[in-house]
């Protein structure tokens, strides 16, 4: 581990222009365009997960919904409450991957109108979207819903002074966990930039940079000038898979709740039927 950490710091060192592009790049992805949504949505999903704890709520529709609204890493992080909260459920292993998608503010304020530039149909652009994720999920919620316990729940009444509390814990756990995903966009935006600055250009630098963080890779698949169905094609793959950054980011909120292998897998089915439902798309001469 020693020589594993001196050798990244020689590397570092080696290349202190790329690294210190890719730290400038990662703070301003972060602070500018992530984080103030992200941390909104982190307290507004702390307060949903604690509140249906307190209740007693075991609704796993709640879930999809939630995970729709909230988008990465937020779908997964509510995942592995449910299965921390019921252990013997399979469902939140099934859904991780397919509701842990960009949010819907994401994907309007920057992949529709900034990356597509407004080139197809908002509507379409968002069924195309979330009509493979809640197709699968109506899937696996027929497959693995977690029938209601016999067990009555005694209703407990949420006061301020509770509620308040629950406000106080979210926003601190929303800080350390933010905090550690900006860790991750900066670390990633570093890889992309030392990539970028080696002399293998175009389609290979390409291929390597584009599934690593999903903010860069988008801005890169803009910029590389593809043919409008293959461009359209790689941006909703990104947008379904999210990145090996979003891999690591749900593995850090979720510790060991939820697994990995699973998620990833669940990834691969969520492109596979995004790509289908493009394709009709197209067929049907809706793009």
């Amino acid at each position: 581990m020693i020589s594993i950490i001196l050798l990244l710091l020689f590397i570092f060192s080696a290349l202190s222009v790329p690294v210190c592009e890719g730290v400038i790049s990662g703070l301003y992805l972060f602070g500018i365009k992530v984080f103030p949504g992200l941390f909104i949505s982190f307290i507004l999903t702390g307060m949903l997960v604690r509140i249906l704890e307190y209740k007693g709520t075991k609704n796993a529709v709640i879930l999809v919904l939630a995970g729709l609204m909230t988008g990465f890493p937020n779908g997964a992080y509510i995942c592995s409450w449910y299965k921390k909260n019921n252990p013997d459920s399979r469902l939140a292993d099934r859904l991780a991957g397919l509701i842990n998608i960009p949010s819907p503010a994401f994907l309007i304020s920057y992949v529709y109108i900034t990356i597509l530039e407004r080139k197809i149909s908002l509507l379409i652009f968002l069924l195309v979207t979330y009509l493979p994720v809640i197709l699968c999920s109506v899937i696996v919620l027929l497959k693995y819903y977690d029938k209601p316990s016999d067990e009555k729940m005694l209703s407990k009444k949420l006061d301020f002074r509770k509620a308040f509390k629950m406000f106080e814990e979210s926003v601190n756990a929303s800080i350390e966990t933010a905090l550690k995903l900006g860790v991750y966009i900066m670390l990633f935006s570093v890889i992309i930039s030392i990539i970028q600055h080696f002399p293998v250009k175009g389609i290979i630098s390409e291929l390597i940079t584009c599934p690593l963080e999903i903010s860069n890779g988008l801005y890169i698949i803009k910029q590389s000038r593809l043919p409008y169905l293959t461009d359209l094609s790689a941006i909703m793959l990104l947008d379904a898979f999210g990145g090996i950054c979003i891999i690591m980011q749900t593995r850090c909120v979720c510790t060991h709740y939820i697994s990995i292998k699973k998620y990833i897998c669940q990834k691969i089915i969520l492109c596979i039927v995004t790509q289908i439902i493009l394709l009709l798309a197209y067929v049907l001469k809706l793009l």
